[in-house]
């Protein structure tokens, strides 16, 4: 089953490049020079990984770390462990060789109140972190945390990044999205599959 990508293409001239929108629970490959990745976080996260000797890389954007739904191997990428291995299995698919890998790590800031929606960035931090050691990926720059939402950019074909901070308003609307999108996870089922290398 093939789920329905919410991303979409437009060129900005500010950056010269076409631009790749990636929603929550989405990722995007590419390989072209006149391409960049972006997309908008709060307590998610974004990695956003390449092989630069190939020329691959790409961007997800996961809301939280892990599937503790039990049994359920088709964890669609809203989770950091299915994310985290379906960009992986993308790019090595697109000629990346994972010794070759590096990362960037975005996100991860408390823009959600109450108790228990205050450790949804700091367990994505972790859980990322913890991730990429133990896959001897390594981190060659990373913002996270702090209490502000990221419009973040990334050419993967240059590893360059573009981070804005972006200034709480009363009525956020990426805020707004982020809690729609937590809600929806209680509620949907779970789609997608996933190959663990």
């Amino acid at each position: 089953m093939t789920l329905a990508r919410s991303s979409r293409r437009y060129f900005d001239p500010r950056f010269d490049a076409t631009i790749i929108t990636v929603a929550p629970g989405e990722h995007e490959i590419t390989s072209a020079k006149d391409e960049i990745v972006a997309t908008v976080l709060g307590s998610c996260i974004s990695v956003c990984m390449r092989d630069p000797q190939a020329g691959v890389g790409g961007l997800n954007h996961f809301l939280l770390p892990k599937n503790n739904g039990g049994s359920d191997t088709h964890a669609g990428e809203r989770y950091g462990d299915t994310a985290m291995e379906v960009l992986i299995n993308g790019l090595m698919k697109r000629g990346a060789r994972r010794n070759q890998l590096e990362a960037k790590v975005f996100g991860g800031a408390r823009v959600l109140s109450g108790a228990t929606m205050l450790a949804i960035g700091e367990g994505n931090i972790t859980f990322v972190n913890e991730f990429l050691a133990r896959e001897g990926i390594p981190v060659v720059s990373k913002d996270v945390g702090g209490t502000r939402s990221r419009r973040i950019h990334y050419q993967p074909s240059t590893g360059r990044a573009w981070v804005q901070h972006v200034q709480q308003a009363a009525r956020d609307p990426e805020r707004e999205q982020e809690l729609a999108y937590l809600n929806r996870l209680k509620t949907q089922p779970v789609a997608g599959e996933v190959e663990i290398w």
